[in-house]
């Protein structure tokens, strides 16, 4: 396979524990202004090493709201590149997941459209088994590994070693 799998990335539960109570061990308090919106986030310099070092392997992809505000205002605290493929989502998107197998996160339906059959794996903190069956209904869904981060502890380690030891053979 001449492309490589995508590693598509949520910023809030993830790379920003915004269920926290506390800084979690590593995080750090970061204020991102932008005319006069404020935002409050949780970061931890060690994720943008370990993406960069992903790199190597996979394509980075933005699957978050913050759209293309993730490469301007997310990625240069984290030191990852500025210039990553975005996911945009349509208008109405979070309203409108509905249906019979409908999924746990509203992106879902978005992300099977987006990959176009690639191997992927999704790093989420509302993905589940719900988002597993409904990516299972989907025709020429690609080799993916969908990945529940809690929101309330961001990205740990165990969570990067899964990326790592994922292989794209397998849909799980």
């Amino acid at each position: 396979m001449s492309e490589r799998p995508l590693l598509l990335l949520d910023f809030d539960g993830p790379l920003n524990p915004y269920r926290a109570r506390k800084p979690p061990t590593g995080y750090e308090r970061h204020e991102i202004v932008e005319g006069a919106k404020t935002w409050s986030v949780l970061l931890n310099q060690q994720h943008g090493v370990e993406l960069n070092a992903l790199a190597d392997v996979f394509q980075l992809v933005w699957a978050t709201s913050w759209e293309h505000g993730a490469n301007r205002l997310l990625a240069p605290l984290l030191g990852l590149p500025d210039d990553l493929p975005v996911i945009i989502w349509p208008e109405g998107a979070r309203e409108s997941a509905a249906g019979p197998m409908r999924p746990q996160s509203w992106k879902t339906p978005y992300v099977a459209e987006w990959v176009r059959g690639r191997p992927f794996v999704w790093i989420d903190d509302e993905v589940n088994r719900r988002d597993r069956a409904y990516l299972s209904t989907v025709d020429g869904i690609g080799p993916h590994l969908l990945h529940r981060v809690d929101a309330s502890r961001g990205l740990l380690q165990g969570d990067f070693d899964a990326v790592r030891n994922w292989r794209y053979g397998s849909r799980r």
